[in-house]
């Protein structure tokens, strides 16, 4: 036995000579089935592109998906994340003949104060034909919500939630509203919402087990669909976010619009409640125009004081300029979060200490 046991040791010692996922014992890769999957996994995580090449059939026409609400794996090159993060295969488990999953452990290298970070993704892996390939977790993964359907949302209802049929058929009343109020065309099909209780659930839809952030929810905008950790069926802040689409790559832009008409906490707190906080933070000298606009301010479970600092700045442009200006802002991919405020500047031909002032006038302040 101890003579096997050294044999499977020195077999995963040779192939991880030449991996870049370090694989734990308890993965057997001395199974046929197990190593080719394993050796699929770690093809793939030498691809220095990101493309639907190992992908789904599905994925043929379309852009690859991105299901992650983390940013890293939209960004980043596998062969990237694999010299950038220290990886190991978590888990490898067969479903059936044709259907497997994989998570991998990616532990983030010490920073200056020697900090670092555990995220666990996961994602599965389809067999057809006798090839692989990769798909992400959402299919896979639903089957435990309640499917209802509205004339403009579908509703993914988590099996701990009983939800009122009338508050989804006003909830998809409230997005016909939004989309008359910010004068766009109805998405081709109706979006699908998924109703999450627990964290755990939201993450299996975004192929993450384990994240070092946190959300209470996020929109898929090129898949058009919703997930939040939500009961109410009304859930604004994203449901704008769904309607405008894809605008600048710009925190002040797209969380400022949908704090500003949606609120923030899911809904629960509105922009006038926020900006009583707010305004409380800039009295009590926490806050300043400068670290909220660096988002530098400390909030140990939240970032509503950011998200309530930006739905200003949309107001003010909204006010000042009009609807159709600031779309022209929406959606200029030029603009970005680190250029925002010199963007202002050179577009409306205010000072920064101008647009300071009528900022922290809208807020409240004296």
């Amino acid at each position: 036995m101890r003579f096997l046991y050294f044999l499977t040791i020195l077999a995963l010692a040779q192939i991880q000579s030449k991996a870049q996922l370090y694989v734990p014992v308890k993965i057997d890769t001395s199974q046929a089935k197990i190593k080719s999957l394993y050796l699929f996994i770690n093809d793939y995580m030498k691809k220095d592109t990101i493309s639907n090449e190992m992908w789904h059939p599905k994925y043929k026409h379309k852009k690859l998906p991105d299901n992650n609400m983390d940013w890293i794996w939209g960004q980043y090159t596998p062969k990237k994340i694999a010299r950038t993060f220290n990886l190991e295969l978590a888990e490898l488990q067969k479903v059936n003949d044709t259907l497997s999953y994989f998570k991998i452990s990616a532990k983030s290298k010490p920073d200056k104060e020697n900090y670092s970070y555990t995220n666990i993704y996961k994602y599965y892996i389809v067999e057809k034909e006798g090839k692989y390939y990769m798909d992400n977790c959402k299919p896979y993964d639903t089957d435990r919500f309640r499917k209802h359907e509205t004339k403009n949302i579908h509703f993914y209802v988590s099996p701990f939630y009983t939800i009122d049929k009338r508050k989804m058929e006003d909830a998809s009343k409230t997005l016909d509203a939004l989309y008359l109020k910010f004068k766009k065309p109805h998405l081709k099909k109706p979006i699908d919402y998924f109703m999450c209780a627990t964290e755990e659930e939201l993450n299996n839809l975004s192929n993450i087990v384990i994240w070092d952030g946190g959300l209470a929810g996020f929109t898929n905008i090129p898949e058009a669909y919703i997930v939040g950790i939500n009961k109410n069926p009304e859930y604004k802040h994203e449901f704008i976010h769904a309607i405008l689409g894809l605008g600048a790559n710009c925190f002040f832009l797209q969380e400022g619009i949908a704090s500003l008409y949606g609120g923030i906490d899911a809904g629960k707190t509105s922009n006038e409640e926020a900006l009583k906080e707010l305004r409380a933070c800039y009295q009590a000298g926490k806050c300043n125009f400068d670290n909220l606009y660096l988002r530098q301010v400390q909030q140990q479970y939240s970032s509503s004081l950011t998200y309530t600092f930006a739905a200003v700045f949309c107001k003010y442009l909204i006010d000042n300029y009009g609807m159709d200006y600031f779309y022209e802002l929406y959606y200029d991919k030029e603009i970005t979060s680190d250029n925002f405020l010199e963007t202002l500047i050179k577009k409306t031909g205010k000072s920064k200490a101008e647009i300071k002032k009528e900022i922290e006038k809208l807020i409240g302040l004296p």
